[in-house]
């Protein structure tokens, strides 16, 4: 038989390209679609075999058909709009739809972890949260006979976001002075994913729908506390990197510069119930999960380049 042929949303992005990659190393066929084939990151995919399809959005059905035509099995990760945070849930409904009338098998979903919702917390990541629900939501109340099963990946921190290109729009300034301005206490504890879990999670519930059919898994690699990841990071690239910790008030007056501060600021506060992700469920699934001092000294090479106006 035909290895099978899996359509993966944002390939070029962090979680489509790490199933991408997980997918590949299996011999999977693997399809997508981008707004610009011609982009280095396209072209990237291309050369290891990834059949890339033009398309200008998730709401266009005319490239979106062909594309995604011939697949029997879906990777769902559709990016917020912060303009709309409602329209992250309409391009999702839509391509279930498509997955439903292609004939999609399995569906795998990665949206982000279930965080309380502290008082004042931002109407705008209210309103992204809900969205994400409600795919899920979605998601599990299609039939059978729609889409025959599916898995919800909730992944937590990424890793990735201390690299480049993420680490700027996170943390403004940090690559340039090494200095992490932070909304974080010293030991609030990051539930962190390394993306390449994500895309192994994602490989083994394609490989395994009746085991993971219907499972919701709150997917975190190792909880690490701020002081400590400012640690590993600082031992990993020689540089010095390190954190200033905002107090309440700076942080109120921060935000209207960083509005990222806003996140930072409800996981502290939802910390500290103890509410940061259960590492050993993760591992009860038999699916090899990786640590951040790990994950630093495997993107060595990206630590360096993103780090590289520091002394060391």
């Amino acid at each position: 038989m035909a290895p099978p042929n899996v359509f993966v949303c944002t390939a070029t992005g962090t979680q489509g390209g790490a199933v991408a990659r997980a997918l590949l190393a299996l011999g999977w066929s693997v399809t997508t679609t981008t707004r610009d084939p011609s982009s280095p990151a396209a072209q990237a995919l291309a050369a290891q075999g990834v059949t890339v399809h033009a398309a200008s959005s998730f709401l266009d059905n005319a490239a979106l058909v062909p594309a995604i035509s011939g697949c029997d099995l879906l990777f769902l990760n559709v990016l917020p709009v912060l303009t709309d945070p409602a329209l992250e849930a309409t391009h999702a409904k839509n391509l279930l739809s498509l997955a439903a009338a292609a004939g999609i098998r399995h569906v795998v979903y990665s949206t982000s972890l279930v965080l309380p919702e502290p008082p004042g917390t931002a109407a705008l990541l209210s309103a992204a949260a809900a969205s994400k629900r409600e795919v899920e939501v979605h998601l599990a109340s299609l039939s059978p006979a729609s889409i025959p099963t599916w898995t919800v990946l909730r992944p937590g921190f990424f890793m990735t976001n201390f690299l480049l290109p993420l680490v700027s729009f996170l943390y403004p300034g940090a690559v340039e002075t090494g200095v992490f301005t932070l909304a974080f206490a010293p030991d609030t504890p990051l539930p962190m994913v390394d993306p390449k879990d994500i895309g192994a999670f994602a490989a083994a519930a394609f490989q395994d729908p009746h085991r993971f059919g219907g499972k919701e898994i709150d997917l975190v690699s190792e909880v690490v506390e701020v002081e400590r990841a400012m640690e590993v990071m600082r031992k990993g690239t020689g540089k010095g990197i390190k954190a200033r910790y905002l107090g309440d008030g700076e942080v109120e007056e921060a935000t209207k510069v960083n509005p990222m501060l806003i996140i930072q600021k409800q996981l502290r506060e939802v910390s500290k119930g103890g509410v940061v992700g259960d590492v050993e469920r993760v591992k009860s699934w038999g699916v090899e999960v990786g640590t951040f001092e790990g994950f630093v000294e495997r993107e060595r090479v990206a630590f360096g380049e993103t780090y590289r106006a520091l002394e060391v």
